[in-house]
């Protein structure tokens, strides 16, 4: 009997190192579960990094995988939840629904899930539900605090990408007099109708 062809899709939501870390360890993991296995196969490991999981179009690898998924390039799908899957309830049955049409199995291993059976779809709704209302609580948690901040007069400034501002002794942004004439250039060119890409 042959082996089947297997992927596993692995999402760390943020670009920060222990992120990556967890994206290393999670790469070692599947290739270590494959490894020697008689039965499976591991093919391909696709991997989106530092990208939400709210939207699926914002996920150039899980975009990819629906594609490679649709041209028979693999059998099964392994992921460690339903929230790395999606957070989104729509998106999670809508392809999981999808690739059981194309006899590819979703295996989601925190849940112990094979969306290959039909009656593994409430299960897999119940744990997308709880995984996107977690990820609209902390988006709305993060609006609440940013909102609160500016009534504070507490505005975070991400200053390695800011052009014109550095960090002042006192905390507040400081003006760097060289990158400041190349701020009031950019201006004067945009308000005299240049096009960004002229600007640049």
């Amino acid at each position: 009997m042959a082996r089947k062809r297997v992927v596993a899709y692995v999402r760390v939501s943020s670009a920060s190192k222990a992120q990556i870390h967890s994206y290393e360890f999670q790469e070692q993991y599947w290739r270590g579960k494959f490894d020697g296995d008689p039965d499976n196969k591991l093919v391909h490991i696709y991997a989106d990094r530092g990208i939400s999981g709210s939207s699926a179009y914002k996920r150039p690898q899980f975009m990819q995988m629906l594609q490679d998924a649709r041209n028979s390039q693999f059998d099964v799908i392994h992921t460690k939840s339903v929230s790395r899957f999606a957070r989104n309830t729509l998106d999670t049955i809508s392809y999981t629904r999808e690739l059981r049409s194309l006899g590819i199995a979703v295996i989601f291993e925190e849940q112990n899930i094979n969306s290959i059976y039909p009656e593994s779809e409430f299960l897999i709704a119940l744990h997308a539900a709880f995984a996107q209302s977690e990820s609209e609580s902390i988006s709305a948690n993060v609006r609440w605090g940013k909102r609160q901040s500016i009534k504070d007069g507490k505005v975070t400034f991400q200053y390695k990408t800011m052009l014109g501002y550095k960090k002042g002794v006192d905390g507040n942004p400081e003006i760097i007099p060289e990158e400041a004439e190349t701020v009031r250039r950019i201006f004067e060119r945009y308000l005299a109708g240049k096009s960004i890409q002229n600007i640049r």
